[in-house]
């Protein structure tokens, strides 16, 4: 069976994680020049607490000698496997490890070994991995695992909110003075991801009117394909996450596979504390298994 590994940046509940036998690739975090793996040395929670005592934690992409010995641990046993990558236009993370499965190709060529840009990060990484991982599981050829990851990818949706922009202020991602219009105005801007950059699609005053607008898009965006796996995701605000479950269930009426999960440390800690995410497919793809029930 193939062999599906993801990034630390990909967002999937622990227990589907574990039902699916999906691999994790951290990426490193440091706080106060001590680095740490995402989610093995340091837990999202941990990450968090730091944050809310104004450290402001860096990220950078996993170790290449460490991942260079994840795949190799797999090509040496024989083990076909795919890797599922944060976006090429937000992180390195994708590039080092292309290059890795290429060499590693040359010395393994018997073995079956891809990477996967997935064009985005959190849920929807999680989301095509996990479309990956039940096809693996189904008994689906490598070549046709590969060929749906990539169709998936140009459906998948990423709409989220921010509530503080004082952490894009402090990771260099918006101006000063446009941080303190914003927060004297009360802006929570509304973005998405377009070919794998994040892009902030409206400005809008209020929290309560911008959860309601993020609502609004996944409503019009989903209308092709309502009954499908969604994902939300929360900087540290599961309160905020359950009201915006209620809304989609109100709206489209899906209450059998809404997942909820915690944005992981490194999107976490460059879009700060109390950010909120939702992630689906705007179209159903031609290869796609609704497996997963919620939880």
């Amino acid at each position: 069976m193939t062999k599906i590994i993801m990034d630390s940046t990909s967002d999937l509940p622990e227990s589907i994680i574990e039902e699916y036998g999906i691999d994790i690739l951290p990426l490193r975090v440091f706080i106060r020049d001590k680095e740490y793996l995402d989610k093995v040395t340091i837990s999202v929670e941990d990450v968090y607490d730091a944050m809310r005592k104004g450290i402001c934690p860096k990220t950078s992409l996993p170790n290449p000698k460490k991942t260079y010995e994840l795949f190799k641990d797999y090509a040496t046993k024989g083990i076909d496997f795919i890797f599922y990558s944060f976006s090429s236009k937000l992180s390195s993370t994708y590039e080092t490890c292309y290059l890795i499965i290429e060499e590693l190709k040359k010395d393994f060529p018997d073995v079956k070994m891809d990477i996967i840009d997935t064009k985005g990060g959190s849920f929807a990484s999680g989301l095509i991995a996990l479309q990956g991982a039940i096809l693996a599981k189904l008994g689906n050829k490598f070549e046709d695992i590969v060929k749906a990851s990539k169709e998936n990818i140009k459906y998948i949706e990423h709409i989220f909110t921010i509530d503080d922009l004082s952490w894009l202020l402090k990771g260099g991602r918006i101006s000063k003075s446009g941080a303190i219009i914003g927060k004297a105005l009360n802006i929570k801007p509304v973005l998405d991801v377009q070919d794998g950059k994040m892009v902030v699609i409206k400005k809008i005053r209020g929290r309560k009117r911008a959860l309601s607008t993020v609502v609004d898009l996944v409503q019009e965006r989903i209308k092709e394909f309502p009954n499908q796996i969604i994902g939300i995701t929360h900087a540290d605000d599961l309160k905020t996450a359950l009201e915006v479950k209620d809304m989609i269930i109100d709206r489209i009426g899906n209450n059998n596979n809404i997942l909820i999960e915690k944005i992981g440390s490194v999107l976490g800690s460059h879009l700060g504390i109390g950010g909120v995410g939702i992630f689906f497919f705007n179209k159903k793809p031609e290869t796609y298994v609704s497996e997963v029930k919620s939880i």
